[in-house]
């Protein structure tokens, strides 16, 4: 599987008394003292290449038979932000940002370039321009020195607002999803294998900025991890979308021994016959398989996935459960059954495409 070097930038909410557009202003101005700490195939992190700008890389850093490793850095974003891709994007990776506006914004850009990240004449092959001011949403590509025909669509994102931007890359378009939902496909006017450059600025505060994934086959995949094993305070993360007519889809934590630690199974169609006092046929059941018997289901909580719904799922190994988030918001705890110190394998299989998987180091609990 593909590793990827996660980004997650933190931004602190206290900012006193200061009007929105001066916070903007100082932090900004601080942004300038205290560049983006971003992150290299290494443990430690890359501020800037020789041309000064920072580097945004995707590595191949595995753990036993691929399993992604990723490190965390924690810094200030600046705007306008830019940066070098290490790699070409391919079709399959995802290019997530998120951040938050303020509630005097007008506007904000997400440019990917050629050759440098700035308007100096080389080509832009995605150009969103984010219009408060106008209620919409810009796209449109810059090529032999002129912008293309403009593409027009509502804005979904409100000013002073929390956003997830996702750009996925295909053979033939960009795939874009506000806050998990598909906006947009903008048809490539330039290769794809052109891009080298990302830019952003405007008015808006980052907190995250990451690149990643690929293509992955679902029916099923089964990773094996032989070489080291998942630990208490670690967390696996999953990106995905359930598909259009999606019934269930499996996420499996495996044990070297055949069991299976965590059965996660959300289920879209099921039938009421289990319980016919329970009013929705949708559920998540959570389980485990100890010694090739199946343990009692735990089935608390609705549904909180939805088909063509982009989802962040966050499974946090800790001492006496998983902590289980979707979207960033507690979903459930999962009391262990079997020692979570030697969980050795990742199951998915089911009606669900895969966008990213990630094994990272746990953030303290919500």
């Amino acid at each position: 599987m593909l590793s990827i070097k996660n980004l997650s930038l933190g931004l602190g909410d206290h900012h006193g008394q200061l009007s929105p557009k001066q916070w903007l202003q100082q932090y900004q101005k601080k942004c300038q003292k205290e560049p983006p700490c971003l992150p290299s195939c290494s443990t430690s992190c890359s501020t800037s290449t020789s041309s000064g700008y920072p580097l945004l890389s995707t590595c191949y850093e595995t753990i036993g038979d691929d399993m992604p490793s990723v490190w965390h850095c924690a810094k200030y974003i600046n705007i306008p932000y830019r940066s070098k891709l290490t790699e070409r994007i391919e079709p399959g990776q995802t290019l997530i940002i998120r951040g938050k506006t303020i509630d005097e914004s007008k506007r904000f850009n997400i440019n990917l370039h050629k050759d440098s990240p700035d308007f100096s004449g080389n080509d832009v092959p995605l150009h969103l321009s984010i219009r408060f001011d106008e209620g919409k949403i810009v796209y449109n590509a810059y090529t032999k020195g002129a912008w293309g025909k403009e593409e027009r669509a509502k804005n979904p994102i409100k000013k002073g607002d929390n956003f997830d931007i996702r750009i996925r890359a295909h053979d033939t378009k960009f795939q874009i999803s506000i806050n998990h939902k598909e906006v947009k496909n903008f048809e490539h006017r330039i290769p794809l294998n052109s891009v080298s450059h990302l830019s952003i600025d405007g008015d808006v505060v980052l907190n995250h900025v990451q690149w990643g994934g690929k293509y992955y086959v679902t029916s099923p995949i089964r990773e094996r991890n032989r070489r080291r094993r998942s630990r208490p305070r670690k967390a696996l993360v999953v990106y995905g979308t359930p598909e259009k007519k999606a019934k269930k889809f499996n996420i499996n934590l495996l044990k070297k021994n055949g069991d299976i630690a965590l059965h996660f199974n959300p289920r879209f169609d099921e039938k009421k016959d289990y319980d016919p006092f329970i009013e929705s046929n949708e559920s998540v059941v959570r389980n485990s398989l100890v010694n090739g018997e199946w343990g009692n289901e735990e089935r608390e909580g609705k549904n909180p996935f939805e088909r063509l719904t982009a989802f962040d799922l966050e499974i946090r190994n800790e001492e006496f459960a998983f902590q289980i988030f979707v979207n960033g918001e507690r979903f459930a705890s999962y009391a262990h059954r079997v020692d979570p110190h030697d969980i050795a394998g990742l199951q998915i299989q089911g009606d669900i495409e895969l966008t990213g998987i990630q094994v990272v180091n746990n953030s303290p609990s919500q």
